[in-house]
């Protein structure tokens, strides 16, 4: 499982697309060896951005469509469930060649592929695959714009040169072209979902720890979608060294939006040094960056956003003046006249 989860994180990093962008891509597992999990032996899962449409798996060797749209397209089940099983062949052949080659004996063995293609701005844009054993990047090939394609081998070339060249014309001339049309049909029936925009929640968190004096502050972003953020701790309006900064997976939420956290642990010294530290956030969803200001210190304290800050002094200030406003403008018929009783009586 550890194998699977290294090679997860692998292939899982490139799927990008920003607010001009989309991809389709198809994610895909073939298992052997010792295989103690109740998984199939082959599984692919679509998704489009990071919308899961539909999954293939080798026990029920057919495409199970997962989009809003209830109508099923037969051709493009059946489609798909094609390029799903040559997927499949060529992972298997593979993958025991390189467990030969490698001389692994018993244990589980991983082999996964990452393949897929983007449209930027309604132009086909590039098309990838990655390929990893055992959590271990050995393959990549690139389609460029352009028309110019790239492959790079880490692992023993099992092929001749003729059919080398035959997969290459055949990336291009097939697989791009049907990848290119599908993304195009997907987007259409989910246009609504993929172009949603669901604006972060940020909160800062401090822990200290009375032994050492180190604060350790925590910058949470959750709650939004799409997934692509840009999370980044300042000091002094500076972005602070990487390797300082713990954290930064971006996480998936139950309700389908995402959460990211990143931390930084300030020793005594550097407290006292009283340096300026900023949380900020650029998100597809805001129009502008979402700031922040940190004031770490032995003590947990209670940071209020300056946009918020600003918006509850303007609550307050408009309560207080309503309040005056009625008090000096009372309706005629709340208005009370005090006769002394002296008075009343001579009348």
């Amino acid at each position: 499982m550890l194998h699977l989860i290294a090679v997860i994180c692998i292939l899982s990093a490139p799927v990008y697309s920003d607010s001009g962008s989309h991809s389709l891509w198809v994610f895909a597992t073939f298992l052997t060896g010792d295989v103690s999990v109740p998984f199939p032996e082959f599984t692919a899962v679509v998704s489009l951005d990071d919308i899961v449409i539909g999954h293939y798996d080798s026990d029920e060797s057919r495409f199970v469509q997962k989009t809003q749209d209830d109508s099923v397209n037969v051709t493009e089940q059946l489609t798909i469930s094609t390029v799903c099983k040559g997927i499949h062949e060529g992972m298997k052949t593979k993958a025991y060649y390189l467990i030969d080659y490698f001389n692994y004996t018993i244990g589980l063995h991983v082999q996964q592929r990452l393949v897929g293609c983007e449209l930027h701005r309604h132009e086909p844009g590039k098309m990838m695959t990655l390929e990893a054993f055992n959590g271990e990047s050995g393959f990549e090939r690139h389609y460029e714009i352009q028309g110019d394609q790239h492959t790079q081998w880490k692992w023993p070339v099992i092929k001749s040169r003729a059919q080398l060249e035959y997969d290459a014309w055949l990336y291009a001339h097939f697989y791009r072209p049907l990848c290119i049309s599908q993304l195009k049909k997907y987007l259409k029936k989910e246009k609504k979902r993929v172009t949603a925009r669901v604006k972060p929640r940020l909160r800062v968190i401090e822990q200290s720890n009375s032994d050492t004096g180190v604060v350790q502050v925590t910058c949470l972003a959750t709650g939004f979608y799409p997934r692509h953020i840009n999370l980044t701790l300042l000091r002094d309006g500076q972005p602070i060294n990487e390797e300082r900064v713990m954290g930064g997976e971006l996480l998936p939420n139950g309700d389908g939006t995402y959460q990211m956290r990143k931390s930084v642990e300030l020793s005594a010294e550097e407290q006292r040094e009283k340096h300026s530290y900023t949380c900020t956030v650029i998100h597809l969803s805001l129009d502008n960056k979402l700031d922040i200001s940190i004031e770490p210190g032995p003590d947990p304290v209670i940071v209020i956003p300056s946009v918020l800050l600003l918006l509850l002094l303007c609550a307050f200030g408009a309560l207080a003046s309503f309040k005056i406003w009625r008090k000096m403008y009372k309706p005629a018929s709340q208005q009370v006249s005090y006769i002394p009783t002296s008075e009343a009586d001579e009348t």
